[in-house]
């Protein structure tokens, strides 16, 4: 299976995602922030992940601009999907439709987080 990226400035946060992750048996990697994602891309074939779990809030580079330039500049072929704790407008959504498939709101269970990725992967 190919692994997911898990894209979280927290600490803590990732550590539990991939936690999570790694109890499900899905193999992941950590980039610590956007510029850190796009530069994990980068050096990757477009299929290499089979999911992206971004965060939208971090420092350096955004969750939003760090989808748009995966998705739109890379080409990158796995869904994205937003984590945020803050409330998503339809207007937002719909501005950022492009690079993110889906949303994931923080704090999240452990099963709203499974139930998202069995949405987005087979098997």
């Amino acid at each position: 299976m190919a692994p997911i990226l898990v894209v979280e400035d927290n600490e803590i946060n990732a550590e539990i995602i991939m936690t999570l992750l790694e109890s499900y048996g899905i193999p992941n990697e950590l980039a610590v922030d956007g510029i850190d994602s796009v530069e994990k891309c980068a050096g990757k074939p477009k299929d290499y992940y089979s999911l992206i779990l971004m965060d939208i809030h971090m420092p350096r580079m955004n969750g939003y601009e760090a989808a748009r330039k995966i998705k739109r500049e890379m080409g990158i072929t796995a869904p994205v999907v937003a984590q945020t704790a803050t409330h998503t407008t339809e207007e937002s959504i719909s501005e950022h439709k492009d690079y993110i498939t889906d949303y994931l709101y923080k704090p999240f269970k452990p099963d709203q987080l499974y139930a998202m990725i069995r949405k987005y992967l087979p098997e």
